[in-house]
């Protein structure tokens, strides 16, 4: 006898759909109105591989640590553009001096935020964007490599705002609990108070100890329970790459740092995109007191054969040893692999 399978009970094809990466289930909801209504709500907190960019190609591939497979999407807006990640949304930006954000790729339905022509931002180069982080409310904040510089943006602006600071070479920045937060090679953590009487101002708000940090690259993280860290990479500039990692939670009422020797079930996310940190169990396939890590060296990325990617790889934070999360070959001297913070 023949069986049809839209009447299978909706209890088992909702227990079917759990569990498929975000890729599988939205060809899961496809197959017909009996599923799609019994499908599991689209969602997920598993992080996605943002792969290099190809050539003259229009689609973008993506790595999903769920699933263990490559995914293709259609994105024609990045194509030969450099691509950085904050909160589930892609920032491109071409040698047109362009900005763009693009909602979650791999979500449903497209959004794209046009921001204003770097050009307006005076002595800055599009190879020199380094970090980017947009709040809830999406303002912008991004900083450049080597001029120091910190821009501001937010809805309705026509054009980027400096903001002024203690001049020092930003290594991240982030927008924890109601400011942005940039962290220089000072060791200096600055604040940026948007809603403020001096929004377009940071100010030094902690000082760490320099020979703790290092001056290879550092990032700032909020962990999974609100608290926010400085992590140290160790190693970039040699051949073989990454080699260690240091993870300090600071405390800016009581002023006062200590180490962090496991992140417990819990692993970071850092490279080209704004860091960010996921509480982890066995179905993500995410392992837990790990740093899940990208080539973001762009000196690297631009003077070596291949172009930046080589250097990714999982720490673990409790022996130091480093595996790899993504088994293929994906370089590029323009817009390396990135990790996209899911945001459905």
């Amino acid at each position: 006898m023949e069986r049809n399978w839209a009447d299978l009970l909706p209890e088992l094809l909702g227990s079917c759909s759990q569990g498929l990466c975000p890729n599988d289930l939205s060809a899961f909801r496809a197959v017909c109105r009996s599923w799609r209504s019994a499908a599991v709500e689209e969602s997920s907190d598993v992080p996605w591989l943002m792969l290099a960019d190809k050539k003259g190609k229009r689609c973008r591939e993506f790595f999903c640590l769920q699933c263990q497979r490559v995914h293709k999407k259609f994105m024609p807006e990045v194509k030969a553009r450099r691509c950085f990640s904050s909160r589930g949304w892609v920032l491109t930006i071409g040698r047109d001096w362009e900005l763009h954000m693009l909602k979650n790729p791999m979500s449903r339905g497209s959004h794209i935020i046009n921001l204003p022509n770097l050009n307006k931002f005076p002595n800055i180069e599009v190879e020199n964007l380094r970090r980017y982080y947009h709040s809830y409310d999406f303002r912008v904040m991004v900083t450049y490599y080597y001029n120091a510089r910190l821009g501001l943006w937010k809805p309705g602006d026509e054009e980027w705002t400096k903001v002024d600071h203690p001049s020092s070479f930003n290594f991240d920045v982030i927008f924890y609990r109601g400011c942005f937060y940039a962290l220089n090679a000072n060791g200096h953590i600055l604040r940026c108070d948007v809603n403020g009487p001096t929004p377009s101002k940071a100010q030094v708000v902690f000082e760490m100890p320099r020979d703790l940090l290092g001056l290879e690259q550092m990032y700032l993280v909020q962990s999974t329970t609100g608290s926010l860290l400085v992590v140290s990479r160790r190693g970039q500039y040699r051949p073989r790459g990454t080699f260690r990692f240091h993870v300090f939670e600071i405390d800016l009422v009581a002023q006062s740092w200590r180490g962090i020797k496991t992140l417990k079930n819990s692993s970071l996310f850092l490279g080209w995109n704004s860091s960010f940190s996921l509480e982890v169990d066995e179905k993500h396939h995410i392992k837990p007191n790990c740093i899940y890590f990208t080539d973001d060296f762009i000196d690297n990325s631009r003077v070596t054969k291949d172009g930046g990617g080589k250097d990714m790889g999982i720490y673990h934070l409790q022996d130091g040893t480093i595996e790899p999360h993504f088994q293929g070959k994906s370089y590029s001297h323009y817009s390396p692999p990135l990790w996209i913070e899911p945001n459905f």
